[in-house]
C-alpha cells in the first residue's frame, strides 16, 4: 500500500496518505518516550497516523541527520518530525492526513506558541527560534521544532543521507514548485526548556550554519549578518510583547539581546569563513 501511495504522488493524484509521528530527541530518551506516548493518545482517534521515536545516536549525531534518520526508516508517504521540547494541540492528527491528501502540499506545520510557564532564558529562545510563527503574520516557513515533510519531495530535493535543516528544505521546495501549507490546527507549543539549545555556543553555531547556508552575493550576505543582531532582537521582542504583559517580556530582554548577538557574530564567520564543524553544536 505504501508503495503505490507513493507512486500516486509522484503521479501528482490527490488520495488520502499515511503518516509517521515522529519525536526528535533533544532533551533525553525519558522525554522524548514521554512526549511520543502523549502523541499515541491523539493518533489513535485518527486512522492511518503511527507513532515513534528517534533518539540521539553516535557522537557525530546532531538534529539534522537525526531527522534523516526518521524519514528514512520512515513507513508512511510523509514523516510529522517533532521535536520533544514541543506538544501539540489536539486534533493534529486527523488534520495531517487530510493536509497531504493534496498532492501539491510538499510540507505543512502550524503556528508556534511558546509557553508562558517557561524560564525567561527559555522563553527568550522561543521567541528567537519561533517569533515569526505566532501566527500573527502569514509566513509560508517550517520552524524546525514541528513540521511535516512528503518523503518523494525530500527525494527529489536531498542527496542520500543528507541532514535536514528546515530552512534549506523550505528552500529547496519553494524552488521545485512545491506548496508549504501552514494552518492552526497544526499549531504547536514550546513547552518545555531546551538547555542545549539556550547556550551562546549554540547560537553561535546555528547562526555560522544558516550564513554559510545562505548563498548569493557574499557582500550582501556580510551586510545582512552585520545588521542580524537588531534585527533578531526587535522581531523577538515584539512577539514578547505580543504575548503578554510586560512582567513576562521584560526579564527576556536580557537573554534575547545575548542570544541574538551570538547568532550575529555566527551568521558572521558563516558568510567569511564557511560552516566550519558548527552541525556539532547542533545534537
Amino acid at each position: 500500500m505504501t508503495a503505490a501511495l507513493n507512486a500516486n504522488q509522484r503521479k501528482g493524484i490527490d488520495g488520502p496518505v499515511t503518516c509517521d509521528a515522529v519525536v526528535i530527541e533533544l532533551l533525553g530518551p525519558a522525554e522524548a518516550k514521554r512526549n511520543a506516548a502523549d502523541l499515541e493518545t491523539e493518533a489513535r482517534s485518527a486512522a492511518g497516523v503511527s507513532v515513534r521515536t528517534v533518539l540521539r545516536g553516535a557522537n557525530a549525531d546532531n538534529v539534522p541527520l537525526r531527522r534523516r534518520r526518521a524519514t528514512d526508516s520512515a513507513t508512511a508517504p510523509v514523516a510529522f518530525l517533532i521535536e520533544d521540547t514541543t506538544v501539540l494541540q489536539s486534533g493534529w492528527a486527523t488534520v495531517l492526513c487530510e493536509i497531504f491528501a493534496d498532492a501539491a502540499v510538499g510540507a505543512a506545520c502550524g503556528p508556534v506558541k511558546v509557553a508562558p510557564d517557561l524560564p525567561p532564558r527559555y522563553r527568550a529562545l522561543g521567541r528567537l527560534e519561533y517569533g515569526r510563527f505566532d501566527g500573527s503574520t502569514a509566513t509560508g516557513s517550517l520552524p524546525g521544532n514541528a513540521f511535516a515533510i512528503r518523503l518523494t519531495d525530500l527525494e527529489q530535493t536531498h542527496d542520500p543521507q543528507e541532514g535536514i535543516i528546515e530552512h534549506d528544505l523550505e528552500r529547496r521546495l519553494l524552488a521545485a514548485g512545491r506548496k508549504i501549507s501552514c494552518i492552526a490546527a497544526l499549531t504547536a507549543v514550546y513547552a518545555k526548556p531546551d538547555v542545549a539549545g539556550a547556550r551562546l555556543s549554540t547560537r553561535f553555531g546555528h547562526g555560522r550554519l544558516y550564513g554559510a547556508d545562505r548563498g548569493g552575493n557574499p557582500f550582501i550576505g556580510i551586510i545582512k549578518a552585520a545588521l542580524a543582531m537588531p534585527v533578531l532582537s526587535l522581531r523577538a521582542l515584539r512577539a514578547a510583547r505580543r504575548a503578554g504583559p510586560a512582567r513576562q517580556w521584560v526579564p527576556e530582554m536580557p537573554w534575547i539581546i545575548l542570544m541574538a548577538t551570538a547568532w550575529a557574530l555566527g551568521e558572521l564567520t558563516g558568510q567569511i569563513a564557511g560552516k566550519g564543524n558548527s552541525e556539532r553544536s547542533w545534537n
